[in-house]
């Protein structure tokens, strides 16, 4: 049996003996039972080219992409750049990662030039060293375009859990702001922008305060998140999160300045000329066990104001749970795209 199952099996039975959190019960009985995807083993796509472990910067091995290049589309227009950036709680994960497959395999189909990266996990370097890998990798891709035969005028970003966190912060913070890391090619007359255009956000880390807030209100106990997310707090090495680990320091314990250094919030109001720009699209299950969707509500709320309403979506689905497969659906990805090549020029 899959370690996810075991473990929600487990949150079910932790739930149950707390007797009094019918909700609890209802939300990992959803997971529990959530419908799975088949993905083959092996990837035969046969519409297009498909390069490998790209380097995009020479800062790290980890720093590396796949890109999957379909035929051009009718008319000879040069593909548009779809950027996904995969999840693992900033300690685990790649750029094959389950949901990150899930997204390409879809859109590369839709004619996208797709761009799934990795980056330097926790393990290896503490913040700022994954949102400074995502931006060089941008850079990289936005200056190869002609290289490699893809439109990059304009640049879609996903990002999952805490990719969710990564692609926020890369699309709410300027050139001048986490760009320590060279993309290999970079020169002072060969740097371009790593502007950000559409945002899509699959029920991200976003708040990095909410967390037990936003337990007490869905009313799920913490020793029922504790539970699910057994696998993730076994690589915490006693920080209180798992982005306190990245960050190498609680955020209970930070000041206001060392929080506003980390907090996506910080930089949506700082940066409010670079947010007004930005389309998002935001999904989120209402029986998330990892991150509650609450945070993506906030977030939403907070994006709207500076947005309009017009250039912001938020779907909420019910009795889904963290990277639940259905959230994949084709009926979703054919909205989501609808909504991007709504916003391209």
């Amino acid at each position: 049996m899959k370690r996810s199952k075991v473990l929600i099996i487990l949150a079910v039975l932790a739930a149950l003996a707390l007797g009094r959190f019918h909700r609890a019960v209802y939300m990992s009985f959803r997971n529990m039972t959530v419908k799975s995807y088949e993905i083959p083993e092996k990837d035969t796509w046969s519409g297009g080219k498909m390069y490998r472990n790209v380097r995009y910067s020479e800062v790290s091995p980890s720093d590396y992409l796949d890109l999957y290049l379909p035929e051009n589309s009718e008319g000879g227009e040069k593909p548009r750049l779809f950027v996904i950036i995969h999840g693992g709680g900033f300690v685990s994960g790649d750029s094959t990662s389950r949901q990150a497959q899930l997204m390409y395999r879809f859109f590369r189909d839709r004619g996208y030039a797709c761009a799934s990266i990795h980056y330097r996990l926790a393990q290896e370097a503490a913040f700022p060293a994954g949102v400074e890998d995502c931006k060089a990798a941008v850079r990289y891709l936005r200056a190869n375009a002609d290289k490699y035969g893809y439109n990059a005028d304009q640049i879609t970003v996903f990002g999952e859990s805490a990719g969710g966190y990564l692609a926020l912060m890369c699309s709410v913070t300027g050139d001048d702001e986490f760009n320590s890391v060279p993309f290999i090619g970079q020169t002072d007359s060969h740097n371009p922008s790593s502007k950000i255009d559409i945002l899509v956000d699959y029920y991200g880390y976003t708040d990095i305060t909410g967390l037990d807030k936003d337990l007490k209100a869905i009313g799920l106990p913490r020793i029922v998140y504790t539970v699910a997310n057994y696998w993730m707090i076994g690589k915490m090495e006693g920080y209180e999160d798992f982005a306190s680990y990245w960050f190498r320091k609680n955020v209970s314990e930070m000041s206001e300045s060392e929080r506003n250094v980390v907090d996506p919030y910080y930089y949506i109001g700082k940066n409010k000329d670079i947010v007004t720009d930005l389309a998002v699209w935001m999904v989120h299950g209402d029986c998330d066990l990892t991150i509650p969707y609450l945070s993506s509500a906030r977030l939403y709320d907070c994006l709207s104001g500076v947005t309009g309403q017009d250039d912001i979506y938020f779907r909420l689905e019910q009795g889904m749970g963290h990277a639940s497969d259905p959230l994949y659906s084709d009926e979703i990805l054919s909205e989501m795209d609808d909504f991007i090549r709504g916003h391209l020029s």
